[in-house]
């Protein structure tokens, strides 16, 4: 099953000898009930954080626990209906989270569809996806619907399909085909609504350059150019003016790099940025409530990456930050309302997976 291959795991490594590092502490955030990686978290309504599905050691999973900062504690919530890892997890306005796809052993690639209420912490059927998916894309739409694209389907298949869910009438219907069929891609919404899909990989192998986005009032999908160099296991971040960091990516076959693009929405273009100081794939990017970039953990060439490192924007320059509790790589990062950004479970080079949480206002080095 090719999608089980993104669960061999990884390591633990830390800067070079004599890096300067910030003052920030990142602090212990508990541990969740069940160690997990390729899970989704999703902030939640009132500041908590539901962490749902993944894969741990007692298999692919079905249970959820939401994370409570006031407290600094872990508590079980409802479980859903099917186990699954590598699916998408999408807020709605009103408080509800959707989870569409993934993996399991049993049934393999998933049509299933869940949405969790999080003043019941029950979970409810949302329908069938159109194709059965894991490692796929979603992303909001302004309109209230989640777009969800492209990904692995049965037989290990690249697809290029879209579908959108549309609550108001709990159903799935086709969004056109994306240029290119890619899974461990990145989506983000862009500030017009349409939404930028960068890289990823086919199951041949080949790492993707091309860069597309969808228009949701048109239905269509157009090229949003190509980057400098193809790459997946990357992520992508909105900034705060509206432009689109790409960070890393990688894979143990072919190595990890440590380049930067920016994209341009309204020039439709592409331009280089300062490389960050660590090589990286697998790892999170979460922009920081005074529009900074915190990038954290991952995999590099030697093993699980424990650095982190913030990217200002207006400066245009990275710092480093302090090392993080513990290395993790396939882990989910969550800003918080206080500025906060939670960082939870994952997994090590050496096939370690983690229950830890931890947390961080990643101030850089002076």
């Amino acid at each position: 099953m090719a999608v089980v291959a993104a669960v061999t795991l990884v390591v633990a490594l830390g800067l070079p000898g004599g890096s300067a590092l910030a003052a920030t502490r990142f602090a212990s955030a508990g541990r969740m009930d069940t160690a997990r990686l390729l899970h989704t978290a999703t902030l939640l309504p009132g500041g908590r954080v539901l962490v749902a599905g993944g894969f741990g050691y007692p298999g692919f999973l079905r249970s959820a626990e939401v994370y409570d900062p006031a407290a600094n504690a872990w508590s079980s919530t409802g479980a859903m209906h099917v186990a699954r890892f590598a699916h998408t997890a999408t807020a709605f306005p009103w408080g509800a989270v959707l989870v569409a796809g993934g993996a399991n052993y049993e049934r393999k690639w998933l049509r299933d569809a869940e949405l969790y209420d999080p003043g019941s912490g029950r979970w409810f059927p949302a329908g069938r996806l159109g194709k059965a998916r894991a490692n796929a894309l979603a992303a909001p739409l302004p309109d209230g619907r989640v777009l969800v694209a492209g990904g692995l389907g049965r037989g290990s298949a690249t697809l290029r399909s879209a579908e959108v869910y549309d609550p108001k009438v709990d159903r799935w219907s086709a969004a056109g085909s994306l240029r290119n069929g890619r899974y461990h891609a990145t989506a983000t919404t862009l500030r017009d609504g349409r939404v930028l899909v960068v890289g990823g990989r086919r199951t041949s192998g080949a790492r993707l350059s091309t860069a597309e986005r969808y228009d949701p009032q048109r239905g269509r999908w157009t090229s949003a150019g190509r980057l400098k160099g193809a790459r997946d296991n990357h992520a992508a971040t909105l900034l705060g003016d509206g432009r689109v960091l790409v960070t890393g990516g990688g894979n143990r076959v072919k190595g990890f790099t440590g380049s930067v693009r920016v994209y341009d929405p309204v020039r439709n273009r592409w331009r280089s940025a300062p490389p960050m100081r660590r090589a990286r794939g697998f790892h999170s990017a979460t922009l920081l409530a005074d529009g900074r970039v915190l990038v954290a953990g991952g995999f590099d060439d030697r093993g699980t990456v424990a650095t982190g490192e913030v990217f200002d924007p207006r400066r245009n320059r990275w710092s480093l930050v302090e090392r993080m509790r513990t290395s993790r790589s396939r882990h989910t990062a969550t800003l918080l309302g206080d500025g906060r950004v939670l960082m939870a479970g994952g997994g090590r080079w050496s096939g370690a997976i983690l229950a830890s949480a931890e947390l961080s206002r990643a101030r850089p080095v002076r």
